[in-house]
């Protein structure tokens, strides 16, 4: 995805967006530390916002852990990380949206 580049997603209840959107969400994170501040995440209720971010901050933490996902195992092999050095790059985004969180946008339409 280039940068200023809108990319809209439309699926049905239960159809597993928030899991991917969660996995694309961290997969640009990876390719830019600062990322989440050029990243605006919208969607239509607060509680599916709240749980976006619950779950990208969940899964940098459980990334930063050393634990493996197909998520991680993803970016890994889209960005050529090796699985040793995943968890120190999780851990240094992870401080760095956690110091600035309110440039870490998941939002709602509400």
């Amino acid at each position: 995805m280039e940068p200023g580049t809108l990319v809209k997603y439309s699926a049905s209840a239960g159809s597993g967006k928030t899991y991917s959107l969660t996995g694309i969400y961290l997969s640009k994170l990876f390719g830019s530390r600062n990322g989440y501040r050029r990243i605006l995440a919208v969607t239509f209720t607060n509680k599916a916002a709240a749980e976006m971010k619950r779950k990208i901050l969940s899964q940098l933490h459980s990334i930063a852990g050393g634990e493996t996902s197909s998520i991680s195992e993803d970016i890994s092999a889209e960005y050529g990380i090796p699985a040793d050095e995943l968890p120190g790059r999780a851990a240094g985004i992870l401080h760095s949206v956690l110091h600035d969180y309110s440039g870490f946008s998941v939002s709602t339409i509400d």
